[in-house]
């Protein structure tokens, strides 16, 4: 069954705060909410409402969590399943080449190239949403 906007942009909320915490494994789990909440500019009373599925996150807040994480616009109102496989060799390739190539370079590198594709997916919004610009 296909989730909503409200569903899917709550479970991209949860793997952003969830990896939020993973990055930080030097702090105490107490008073994590707070601090991504600092870090998105919201309080940490309507965070805790999202996070307990009692309040919806609406378009200006979702659009403002994509600002905040630098992703492209409308990346909270996709589903982003990385358990789907590549579609045929020449997919698995390119994405093996894409991750071999990225994790072989240093900060500066790998942030121009997530920035290179960033502004290729934001220059062409009207292109049929693939594994590419679905935000993966």
């Amino acid at each position: 069954m296909a989730m909503d906007s409200a569903q899917i942009r709550h479970k991209n909320f949860q793997k952003l705060y969830t990896d939020f915490v993973d990055q930080r494994p030097h702090l105490p789990q107490r008073g994590m909410l707070k601090l991504f909440a600092e870090h998105l500019g919201l309080s940490d009373r309507y965070l805790s409402h999202i996070k307990c599925n009692r309040k919806n996150i609406g378009s200006s807040v979702a659009r403002s969590i994509e600002e905040r994480f630098r992703l492209p616009r409308g990346w909270m109102d996709r589903e982003h399943d990385r358990l789907n496989p590549p579609v045929d060799e020449n997919e698995k390739l390119f994405v093996d080449m894409a991750l071999t190539l990225f994790r072989s370079q240093q900060a500066e590198a790998r942030e121009f190239m997530i920035n290179l594709l960033r502004q290729r997916l934001e220059a062409s919004p009207s292109k049929p949403k693939t594994r590419l610009n679905a935000g993966k």
